[in-house]
């Protein structure tokens, strides 16, 4: 039976190892997060630029996710700010400020910029900020609209996928998971191309659906729940879909990461591994976050486990991102760092945010650009060594 929508602003929160009823109640973490790792200086992460985006998160526990559309970055803060940066010289070109408070990030598609509120609004931009069309969800949702330019979707909190007309906002269809009575206070962002949405839920499942009417093409369950009390029982979809080629690579809590056929949703190989973020892939390996900061890396053309450690254990890793061959991830306290996707050594670091980083990197060309907790928007590169 569905909670009462209340219910849902109080979603069980895990930070660290230690749980929090969000917005409710806290508790410290149990255990102590692994001390700044050393670099082997093999790599040298540059920055190619960085600016300040107001107070970006502003001290509440946000995933305010940038969005890229060619050659700009759009980046919104929970006060309403939206600000759209060259991102490859980080040059400001406009911004734009909304008289309402933000959740989820930024999507963006060739027409326009999405944003969804506090209040439970869809609202989509021109790529001037231009407010073109706004229409009422049915809950908060934490991660950013996604588009195909036909199709917005937004997935929200009460496990509810809606499907809207990229023109003017009306709604075409609705899928409603089963959601368990403890959930991450979180979830995965979908993942859309011109057929398909693909998202993760808080039941351990990964549904793929038809964007034209929601009618459901496969769906798969990547972690079982399993122990006596709800909090045992805790499974989790947190991870947003990642597809390369004909292959979906997710992960689950408590559960697996797991390499999926794209059309049939067929598994194709599965390792053991409880986990919050979406994995990294490489030409040659799989590089997997552990929800406790185990870093794992995976051939990718034979599955086998090539190095695993615990240098980031309980620093709340962001998704790893593929740059080259590396894999980049943030941390808590701000750091970004190289890790080669080969043997798993960490080869260069550098702080972003000290107030923390919480959003995943984004891939952009040859480079990532990453949002930290107190509004510092940065690009990246990472300079290959000679081992």
């Amino acid at each position: 039976m569905r909670a009462p929508a209340a219910a849902w602003r109080c979603l069980m929160t895990f930070i660290l190892a230690g749980v929090v009823l969000a917005g409710c109640s806290s508790s410290e973490p149990r255990e102590q997060p692994a001390p700044v790792p050393g670099v082997s200086g093999d790599a040298e992460i540059r920055e190619i630029w960085s600016r300040r985006v107001g107070e970006g998160m502003d001290g509440q526990y946000l995933f305010l996710s940038p969005g890229i559309h060619e050659e700009t970055v759009y980046a919104a803060t929970q006060n309403g700010y939206i600000t759209a940066y060259n991102a490859r010289n980080g040059r400001r070109d406009w911004w734009e400020k909304l008289d309402e408070r933000l959740l989820g990030g930024v999507g963006v598609d060739a027409d326009h910029l999405y944003v969804v509120t506090r209040n439970g609004e869809l609202i989509a931009l021109s790529h001037e900020g231009k407010e073109q069309w706004r229409t009422s969800l049915p809950n908060e949702a934490l991660v950013p609209p996604q588009s195909n330019g036909r199709y917005v979707v937004v997935q929200t909190i009460d496990g509810e996928l809606l499907a809207f007309s990229q023109s003017n906002g009306n709604r075409r269809w609705q899928y409603d998971s089963n959601m368990p009575v403890l959930s991450f206070r979180g979830n995965a962002t979908p993942w859309i191309d011109g057929s398909r949405v693909i998202a993760g839920f808080d039941n351990g499942r990964v549904v793929a659906l038809d964007v034209r009417s929601g009618a459901v093409q496969w769906e798969q369950r990547l972690a079982q729940p399993a122990g006596r009390t709800e909090l045992e029982r805790l499974v989790d979809v947190d991870s947003s879909p990642h597809v390369v080629d004909d292959t979906v690579y997710v992960s689950a809590y408590q559960g697996s990461v797991t390499a999926l056929e794209l059309r049939s949703g067929e598994e194709r190989w599965s390792r053991e591994l409880s986990s919050l973020e979406a994995p990294a892939v490489t030409q040659e390996q799989v590089v997997a976050a552990g929800a406790d900061g185990t870093l794992v890396g995976f051939e990718r053309a034979s599955r086998s486990e090539l190095w695993r450690h615990r240098e980031l254990a309980w620093r709340q890793p962001t998704a790893p991102v593929a740059l080259g061959n590396h894999a980049v991830v943030g941390d808590f306290e701000g750091y970004l760092y190289a890790v080669d996707a080969a043997d798993g050594t960490i080869d260069s670091r550098v702080l972003v945010d000290d107030e923390g980083l919480r959003t995943d990197p984004i891939r952009f060309r040859d480079r990532v650009i990453v949002f930290g907790n107190g509004g510092w928007l940065a690009s990246y590169h990472v300079r290959e060594g000679d081992r």
